[in-house]
């Protein structure tokens, strides 16, 4: 991790110093530029949605939120419509072989062994995306068994993966503005409701409106209605799609548009799409998910695979955590948690253990991030500085979240992180003892993961001068995670040392100008690293009188 291998690199006239892309993010829309929103909007218009396809046994929330996931991808530059992702990779390493053969694997124990009977298996979106986020399940169709051979997979293709989960958010039914746009920035979404078993509910033009189940009417549904909860991906709205296009007639106008999953010849729908009234009150689970490309992180540290639990406190907090082994140099980046609670404050620590660390929070303190998230779902958030560890080193990663009447910790039900794995609860007197989380009943791993990327961290102990670090940051660390990789370095643009301007050759302006910086100027328009005219590591006085040198020197030639 140390930063001479990559400066050994670094020719004493030219260095790289262009953009370089973190990702593509291609995204059709800037909805929050939008001053208002269009009365109808289709991600078919878009070419940003995938054919219908038609779902085997109770699997419609994987349909619906694969349907989601391509759309995804579309919009940020991954794919084109053509792409298929494989459903039935996700049912066989969850339900149908859900726990890895080896023994060493950290996500032992988790997902279900049901076999063949796993590709008909009912989930739900925690599930799906907890198990998203363990970096598998993202395959494409073209690369697995057909979904109607309903086969065992090949253990090989189970970290088998094109793209990473990032976020997966739920946004609440009352904000319909947000929803809307944010199907124009990233895509469909994955979204419930009550459906009644019968294809003639459904209108000639696709309407479905019901006023009987109300997601929020618990007891009080009827319990002999002839059906059950479904799941579609929810790719548009429509503000003036007529009361009168349903059979059961709704307050008023307005449809979200839907891609169901029971084939584009369904009866329940046009063209397998499915427009639900704005007024149906069993609408509920609205989620989107984010995806990135591989390459995000280099690693994953994690234990909880497949979220199979949860255990709800009433005035009160939880503070859990997991403990880890850095397996080599490492430079942390970034860290993951689930929250089931929106608008829930926040805070996450990374400590570097002590030898016989006595509680998860016996160490250095390496990194601290707090804030209020506004929804609950699965999110990734960057530590936001230099984060480095050597191999061997034990680190924890530590969760406190907000008090609210009532709070919900989430994990899975295996024991596979024994002693590894911590929880404890707090309120306004402090925390309280902390427990092995996997010696409770019931209990197992909590959802904390740490991310990392391989590269030069961007730290004082790499870069001891402070106007040096800043310039190196400047030039190779464009996306801000405090790690320039060899791809950054590769990918530059070349720069004549000494031409702090640009423009491409050194004279006075530039002697000028870095004069200026030494001073304290916080110009953004420079190439500072230029500014290192002796090739110390460091931009000094030194240099400018370098350079004060050879104008003098070129004059008198």
């Amino acid at each position: 991790m140390k930063h001479k291998s990559i400066l050994r690199k670094m020719t004493a006239a030219l260095l790289s110093c262009t953009l370089c892309c973190t990702g593509m993010t291609v995204q059709a829309f800037s909805a929050d530029d939008a001053k208002e929103l269009p009365a109808k909007f289709d991600l078919r218009d878009e070419g940003a949605m995938t054919p219908v396809k038609g779902q085997y046994g109770g699997t419609c929330c994987v349909y619906s939120s694969f349907a989601a996931i391509e759309s995804n991808m579309i919009l940020h530059g991954m794919a084109d419509n053509s792409l298929d992702l494989s459903e039935s990779h996700f049912s066989w390493f969850t339900f149908g072989k859900g726990s890895p053969d080896d023994p060493d694997d950290p996500l032992i124990g988790d997902g279900r062994e049901l076999g063949l009977d796993g590709y008909k298996k009912a989930t739900n979106f925690i599930k799906l995306a907890s198990t998203l986020a363990s970096w598998k399940g993202v395959v494409y169709e073209s690369e697995t068994p057909e979904n109607k051979a309903q086969v065992p997979f090949d253990e090989s293709m189970r970290y088998a993966s094109v793209a990473h989960l990032q976020d997966a958010s739920v946004y609440p039914v009352s904000d319909p503005d947000t929803i809307k746009r944010k199907i124009m920035e990233k895509g469909g979404m994955h979204l419930a409701y009550f459906s009644i078993g019968k294809p003639e509910h459904y209108s000639e033009h696709g309407g479905y409106y019901q006023s009987e189940w109300d997601c929020n009417g618990g007891e009080n549904n009827p319990t002999d209605l002839d059906g059950g909860l479904h799941a579609l991906c929810l790719c548009g709205w429509d503000d003036n799609f007529p009361k009168e296009y349903f059979l059961e007639t709704p307050p008023g106008d307005g449809a979200w548009i839907c891609k169901n999953s029971w084939g584009p010849n369904t009866s329940a729908g046009v063209d397998g799409y499915t427009y639900i009234s704005y007024y149906d009150q069993s609408i509920h689970d609205i989620v989107q998910y984010d995806m990135e490309p591989t390459d995000n992180y280099d690693r994953i540290y994690q234990y909880c695979g497949v979220i199979d639990a949860g255990y709800t406190v009433r005035s009160r907090g939880w503070s859990y955590a997991n403990v880890y082994t850095a397996d080599k140099d490492e430079n942390l980046t970034a860290t993951a948690i689930y929250m089931n609670e929106g608008d829930l404050p926040y805070e996450i620590c990374i400590y570097a253990l002590n030898d016989g660390y006595e509680s998860p929070r016996d160490g250095k303190l390496l990194a601290q991030i707090s804030g209020t998230e506004p929804y609950r779902g699965y999110h990734t958030y960057p530590l936001h500085t230099a984060c480095q560890v050597r191999a061997g080193q034990k680190f924890s990663v530590v969760v406190k979240t907000g008090i609210k009447e009532g709070t919900t910790l989430h994990f899975d039900k295996n024991g596979n992180g024994a002693g590894e794995s911590y929880y404890t609860t707090h309120d306004q007197n402090g925390e309280g003892k902390w427990n092995d989380s996997t010696s409770k009943k019931d209990f197992g791993n909590p959802l904390a993961k740490v991310f990392t990327k391989d590269g030069t961290a961007v730290s004082e102990e790499n870069y001891p001068d402070l106007l040096y670090r800043k310039a190196i940051a400047d030039a190779y660390d464009k996306n801000g995670d405090f790690v320039i990789t060899e791809k950054e370095f590769a990918e530059g643009e070349q720069y004549i040392r000494g031409d702090v301007n640009r423009d491409g050759k050194v004279n006075a302006v530039d002697l000028t100008l870095l004069k200026q910086v030494l001073l304290g100027s916080q110009r953004t328009d420079l190439c500072l690293i230029a500014g290192d005219w002796n090739g110390d590591n460091a931009i000094k006085a030194e240099d400018a009188n370098g350079i004060l040198a050879f104008l003098l020197q070129k004059q008198e030639s």
